[in-house]
């Protein structure tokens, strides 16, 4: 087996500098690419403080920037978010209130459209069928029961006003 090359602090301050300059990134994940070039588990955290200090690495930008891009191009719903933030080591304290602070009508919004996206493609034998179909879609992208059993109930024709329905929550 081949021994590391133990890199220097400022080649990995380079390294996580230069990863963070492109795209967003939390420490846990430059930690890890960090320690592809060393051992020294120490070395990394000072190197992890240095970027943190110098703004390279902010927790709470990335993940404003994580809950926003899932919510919006992935369409997740908050548990999957949540769980995904929690695997990323990033504090509780920092992503919780910032997914209990995602706007409501916009959440509603996503989850009715994947939902109707979703409906179009799905074959069942009935009504009740192809709705457990769509439950368990949305539950695996991390959308809460709560707001998935109020659009089953709705036609596709309803989708369009929905907006106007809030009573239904």
């Amino acid at each position: 087996m081949e021994e590391k090359k133990s890199l220097t602090e400022s080649e990995l301050f380079s390294i996580g500098s230069s990863l963070c300059a492109r795209s967003e990134h939390c420490s846990a994940e430059i930690s890890t690419r960090l320690l592809r070039g060393t051992d020294d588990k120490m070395l990394v955290a000072r190197v992890i403080a240095r970027l943190c200090e110098e703004g390279f690495i902010d927790e709470e930008r990335y993940t404003r920037a994580f809950i926003n891009d899932k919510l919006r191009f992935a369409r997740w719903g908050r548990l999957k978010i949540r769980q995904e933030l929690w695997r990323k080591q990033v504090p509780e304290s920092i992503y919780g209130p910032l997914l209990d602070a995602i706007d409501e009508s916009r959440y509603i919004s996503v989850l009715r459209d994947l939902i109707k996206a979703k409906r179009k493609s799905l074959k069942g034998k009935n009504d009740f069928d192809v709705k457990m179909k769509l439950l368990r879609f949305c539950i695996s992208r991390g959308f809460e029961p709560k707001y998935i059993y109020p659009l089953l109930q709705l036609d596709d024709s309803d989708y369009e006003d929905f907006s106007d329905r809030e009573e239904v929550f």
